[in-house]
């Protein structure tokens, strides 16, 4: 009998089946082979060979796959072979497109194991050949190239040129590119090419055959004719006509055109000319322009204007002009062409802000008196055989007048203290040179060169009738009289707070328990409002402030006990002085007044110990009197019986 402890059950068997099925190979090694070598020449047939070594159990190998890889990316797949150890790749007839990394893998179910990497390089490229479908030509027309690499695989770049300027480039897959090429200029043009290529190491191919193509001239080339001369002057008329050869004149693809720097002047000169009123601006180089399949072509002449007057002068005098004084304004041409004409036949005229200021007969000079309303952009204007020339502009504007200069204190007043005074005017052009004068006496000088800049100056003063002493002069203009200011009216100098005095009430020694005391700060001067301030010297802490416009104040203490004993001052200031401290008074428990309550309640309590120590004593002499002056009553005894 089998023991049913060794039957396997079905499922555990079929599970140790699968498993040995799933490992029933082992790939140990595979390498991959270049034949005839890793570096050959283009047009070698080469050859690599996938080896692979690997176990397996069973008659037959189990099914597998061979893949080559170039460049990291798969090259070819292999079909699935059964019992073969090796695969094949062929490259025939190699070209530079296919060099590159190489590598293959073996691939057995889930398991694969790849190759080393070989990189294989396969050396020289095909000689490109160029050909053209014409090798004459006229200037402007177009030639069609074909450059042709047809050996080579792969990606190519390919670049055509005209000698050794590169006219075209373009990419291709099939190894050959045409293009149009357009030939300018009469001569023999030298057309070649050449690729490379777009993968790793791009070599370049060398340079194809060289195809000589005739270009014939166009003969286009204009010829340009100015009338009457080159050599005018303004207000002449000048005509300008351009031409070509007879063959091409009426020719229909034919452009003939007229431009001077890069202005075109007029855009069909075959039919027609040009013609113009000169001025010197007129002046430079005239182009002709033919233009026919895109060949242009050109001819020059240079025009030379000379001017019949030159640009008019504007000037402004004097340089510097205040309202009031006389303003001359001056338009004068210094120039004129003698041989057209006379210096009389040139007009003028002056605008300002575009309006006409002098209207009819004017002989260049005009004269007015400076002000608001002359004020503004001038410029002039000469003419003469309706040739009009304008001047520069100028900008005048009239400098105004220093107006009466005005004086204020900029600081808060404090007698014997320095301070500052600002003069100022509202209206005068700068700079303006301010005097402080006190007495009539200059103390000080300022000159203020914009409106930022104040006239500040320093001052003392001692008393408060010196503040009238001040006053201001202002100067603008060295054709005018000094403008005197008032003098200074503001309110009072501050006087400083003089001494300061701290009084008691009552009397320090006359200060009583429960009741209130007062504590009256004075001082002997000063401009009010006054400040005070009352201090406990002991600890220092304020007790109270007060601002008054009288020169002296109180603060009352409450009720008070001999917490509120020790000494007390204040101090008193305005705003010219610092604060000042007063003298100290004091008051201490030894000089503080009892309350008559509490002097009622301890003289009574007084006389009630009296009281009771005097019963006290009474009653304990009597009680012993009675003891010694009391006998007690006989008792006889009677016998035992």
């Amino acid at each position: 009998k089998i023991s049913k402890s060794l039957i396997i059950p079905r499922s555990t068997i079929k599970s140790i089946i699968i498993k040995w099925k799933e490992h029933d190979f082992i790939i140990k090694n595979v390498t991959l082979s270049v034949h005839p070598s890793l570096e050959v020449e283009r047009g070698t047939n080469l050859t690599l060979t996938c080896n692979a070594q690997f176990s397996h159990a069973g008659a037959h190998l189990p099914q597998h796959t061979y893949n080559f890889y170039k460049d990291f990316e798969i090259a070819n797949d292999m079909q699935p072979m059964a019992a073969r150890g090796k695969e094949t790749l062929h490259i025939s007839q190699a070209r530079a497109f296919h060099s590159g990394t190489y590598y293959c893998e073996m691939v057995i179910e889930k398991q694969k194991k790849i190759s080393c990497k070989k990189k294989v390089v396969v050396k020289g490229l095909q000689k490109p050949e160029l050909i053209v479908d014409r090798q004459k030509v006229t200037e402007g027309e177009n030639v069609s190239a074909i450059c042709k690499a047809e050996e080579e695989k792969g990606s190519l770049t390919f670049s055509f040129k005209d000698d050794d300027s590169e006219v075209f480039r373009a990419k291709t897959e099939n190894g050959q590119v045409q293009h149009s090429i357009t030939l300018n200029s009469g001569r023999t043009a030298n057309l070649s090419c050449s690729y490379v290529t777009n993968f790793e190491g791009r070599p370049s191919s060398e340079e194809s055959n060289i195809v000589n193509v005739e270009v014939q001239e166009l003969s286009i080339t204009p010829s340009i004719r100015i009338q009457p001369s080159t050599q005018v002057i303004e207000a002449d008329t000048v005509n300008i006509t351009c031409q070509v050869p007879q063959s091409y004149q009426n020719s229909q693809a034919l452009k003939l055109k007229l431009s001077k720097g890069t202005m075109i002047l007029k855009r069909d000169m075959k039919s027609d000319h040009y013609s113009k009123v000169v001025q010197a601006a007129d002046s430079g180089e005239y182009e002709c322009y033919a233009e026919m399949n895109s060949i242009s072509k050109k001819a020059a002449a240079q025009l030379n204007v000379k001017e019949l007057f030159s640009h008019p002068v504007l000037t402004i005098t004097p340089d510097e002009v205040y309202e009031g004084q006389q303003l001359t304004i001056t338009c004068e041409s210094y120039e004129f062409a003698s041989e057209r004409i006379q210096k009389d036949a040139v007009k003028y005229y002056i605008h300002r802000n575009e309006q006409l200021v002098t209207p009819g007969a004017f002989d260049g000079t005009y004269t007015t008196k400076a002000g608001s309303e002359t004020n503004g952009n001038y410029t002039c204007k000469a003419q003469a055989r309706n040739i009009n020339k304008w001047s520069q502009n100028q900008i005048f504007r009239a400098k105004v007048l220093v107006s009466r200069p005005m004086i204020q204190v900029v600081d808060q007043v404090v007698l014997g203290r320095p301070f500052r005074i600002n003069c100022f005017s509202e209206n005068g052009s700068f700079p303006i040179t301010y005097t402080l004068k006190r007495n009539n006496n200059p103390l000080n000088r300022s000159l203020s060169r914009h409106r930022d800049d104040l006239a500040i100056f320093p001052a003392i003063i001692y008393s408060e009738q010196q503040i009238h002493e001040f006053r201001c002069e202002a100067k603008n203009s060295p054709f005018t009289s000094l403008m005197s200011s008032n003098i200074i009216y503001l309110f009072l100098p501050a006087v400083p707070v003089g001494q300061v005095f701290l009084t008691v009430i009552p009397m320090p020694d006359d200060v009583t328990e429960g009741h209130d005391v007062v504590l009256i700060c004075q001082v002997s001067k000063g401009t009010p409002p006054v400040s005070f301030r009352w201090y406990h010297s002991d600890s220092k802490r304020l007790l109270l402030s007060d601002t008054t416009m009288s020169n002296f104040s109180s603060h009352t203490l409450r009720h008070v006990s001999s917490k509120d004993s020790g000494s007390y001052y204040c101090e008193g200031f305005n705003s010219g002085t610092d604060a000042s401290m007063s003298n100290k008074i004091t008051f201490t428990g030894k000089t503080l007044r009892m309350a008559r309550w509490k002097k009622g309640v301890i003289a009574g309590s007084c006389l009630l110990c009296v009281s009771v120590t005097v019963f006290c004593l009474v009653m304990r002499y009597r009680a012993k009197r009675g003891r010694e002056t009391y006998s007690p009553p006989s008792v006889a005894l009677a016998p035992h019986a």
